[in-house]
């Protein structure tokens, strides 16, 4: 049976009052499922059309239908139209009351949110739509030195890891053996105080004596060690500290390690290091005997000290960058502008006479160590040790304290002292230069 609109309304619980009270999405939602009654009780006539339906009765109802289609635009445009205006009253009253206050947009659309909901949904009544406020600022020209706070716009680009300060590379721990020692001292026995040679004999002669003594020398494990002490904060909220704190630490022990190697006095808890123990440069048969002497011939005649000592053949020189440096400069002779043609660069490397000169800032300007080192070895009691724990009151303070240490010695035994040989670049040329 077809319905009037009305009579769809009263079957949908709804009065006119009702229905003309509502916002336009609930109107156009019952439009819809009256349009839709119609659209079935056509379609039925169009099926008992053969049976009882009279044409007439079909083209009143698609007539009703359009009709009705009409009239709810009509409607749903008068709806529209009223919630337009209602937008321009509240804009044209924002504009009245812009030049007053000094809030920004965007804190007057969060102050207001809750009303413009309302408003959307027709929950404040009609005479009272317009009545909240919402202000703006002048508009002004926007520079990133005036309109941005609390913060970086754009956000900097960092990059990752740490920049550690330049710290020495360490040379001299790689030139020599490294062993492990199995106790706490280490000693050898070496041959002392030798006394007689060998030689012919006449028939009936005493025959040719020698002796000599056998001393005891030792030396005993050191150890050398550093620690940091760290929040927990630190080592939790930056990445790379944990990491970063050990590499110093390891990195900070080995240049202490290997500078004790180098010149330590012996003098527990430091080790007896090679320079200490070196023999001092000897001009012998060259003293005053060399003209225009320059670091080259310095050098030359140490390796030769070290080969008349029966110490084979010296493998490294270890020199200040800056000595290095001059070296390479060195030419024949005042008038001989060529370069020292024994001076050769194999890679990155400077060999004189094929022996590699390694610079190093472990060595002190001026000086230089001219050696045999495989005859220098270092013996190391257990592992690099690095620790994380708990020092005094770090418990209470959330702090912790990260400990590397290392134990050993260094050993160039008695008579293998004379295999390397130390000196100073400005006295030794003085040894050597002609009057």
């Amino acid at each position: 049976m077809k319905k009037t609109f009305l009579e769809f309304l009263v079957s949908k619980g709804h009065t006119q009052d009702q229905f003309d009270a509502m916002d336009a999405e609930a109107k156009a939602a019952l439009y819809n499922d009256y349009n839709a009654e119609l659209k079935a009780y056509i379609e039925k006539l169009k099926e008992d059309l053969d049976d009882k339906a009279d044409k007439t009765e079909i083209e009143n109802a698609v007539k009703e239908l359009r009709e009705a289609q009409l009239e709810q635009m009509k409607e749903m445009n008068k709806t529209l139209k009223e919630f337009g205006i209602q937008i321009k009253e509240l804009n044209e009253k924002e504009k009245g009351q812009a030049a007053k206050n000094n809030l920004s947009l965007r804190e007057g659309l969060e102050k207001n949110a809750d009303r413009l909901t309302k408003l959307k949904a027709e929950e404040i009544p009609t005479a009272k739509m317009g009545e909240f406020t919402m202000t703006v600022k002048a508009p002004a020209d926007m520079l990133i030195s005036t309109n941005v706070s609390g913060g970086n716009v754009p956000v900097e680009q960092r990059l990752e890891g740490l920049n550690t300060i330049a710290s020495r590379q360490v040379r001299l721990l790689d030139i020599i053996s490294r062993r492990r020692a199995l106790s706490n001292t280490i000693s050898w026995v070496y041959q002392a105080n030798k006394g007689g040679a060998a030689g012919g004999t006449d028939e009936g002669d005493l025959k040719n004596q020698i002796d000599f003594d056998l001393v005891v020398s030792s030396e005993t494990v050191v150890k050398r060690t550093a620690f940091i002490k760290v929040s927990t904060e630190m080592i939790d909220d930056i990445d790379f500290m944990e990491s970063e704190i050990r590499n110093e630490l390891m990195r900070e022990l080995l240049k202490d390690v290997e500078s004790q190697a180098y010149s330590g006095n012996g003098s527990a808890p430091n080790l007896r290091g090679i320079r200490t123990v070196a023999t001092a440069f000897a001009a012998g048969t060259f003293a005053t005997a060399v003209d225009n002497a320059n670091n080259c011939d310095v050098l030359t005649v140490a390796m030769n000290q070290i080969m008349i000592a029966n110490q084979g053949m010296p493998n490294y020189i270890l020199m200040h960058p800056s000595d290095v440096t001059a070296l390479k400069l060195v030419k024949v002779s005042a008038t001989d502008r060529r370069y020292v043609d024994r001076l050769v660069t194999v890679g990155s490397t400077l060999n004189l006479d094929g022996v590699p000169i390694i610079p190093t800032t472990l060595v002190t300007a001026g000086e230089y160590l001219v050696g045999n080192f495989d005859l220098a070895a270092m013996y190391e009691k257990g592992d690099l040790m690095i620790n994380v724990g708990l020092d005094g009151n770090d418990f209470t303070k959330n702090m912790r304290t990260i400990l590397v240490e290392w134990r050993g010695l260094v050993i160039v035994k008695n008579n293998d002292r004379t295999a390397f040989v130390k000196g100073v670049f400005a006295t030794d040329k003085a040894a050597l230069e002609t009057p």
